[in-house]
């Protein structure tokens, strides 16, 4: 049985990570989780076609926000409903790196663990496969974290030049069909 891709990148370092966070990645199949969410997108005519063809989340305050996260081979298919809106990516790892594929682009990832939460920090971007200088590179910060008992992100992503593409904070529980499930497995 082949580990999920969390434990695979992180190795010792995913046990260092918060309950909810070492929860949401220890992904064996198919999971789903609910929450809310506030996005910010940018304002720029460059960060706006870029956010609306990469189908990032719309602007809005306290989103309903529903994922659902598929271990589908050495991958996991993440797709963020925020509100009506769907946003889709697919993660897998490659030489020890997370690699986030979202439309056509490709995001190369560090992930960073720690008992205060999880850190991504942007070693790469691809834009049709092709690799992008560093100096077209966007800025992307990621943090993964828990309080009150709830699985907490962070993510705020900033194009050269052109400013904030989007920034999106929130917290997510397990549905209750998870909860359930994952309670039986305890037992």
């Amino acid at each position: 049985m082949r580990l999920p891709l969390y434990r695979r990148l992180l190795g010792p370092a995913f046990d260092t990570l918060p309950a909810r966070v070492r929860e949401l990645h220890d992904l064996d199949g198919v999971s789903v989780w609910e929450g809310r969410a506030n996005v910010e997108r940018g304002r720029s005519l460059v960060s706006r076609i870029a956010a609306t063809l990469s189908s990032l989340p719309p602007q809005g305050d306290d989103q309903p926000l529903r994922v659902t996260f598929a271990a589908v081979r050495d991958r996991e298919v993440w797709a963020r409903q925020f509100g009506k809106a769907l946003f889709r990516s697919v993660q897998y790892e490659r030489r020890g790196l997370l690699r986030e594929r979202v439309a056509i682009t490709t995001f190369v990832f560090k992930a960073i663990a720690s008992a205060d939460g999880l850190a991504l920090r942007l070693d790469g971007f691809r834009l049709l496969g092709v690799p992008m200088p560093r100096m077209l590179h966007p800025a992307v910060k990621t943090f993964e974290s828990e309080r009150d008992g709830r699985y907490r992100f962070e993510v705020e992503a900033h194009l050269p030049l052109f400013g904030l593409l989007v920034r999106y904070a929130g917290w997510l529980e397990p549905t209750v069909l998870e909860a359930t499930r994952g309670s039986r497995e305890i037992s």
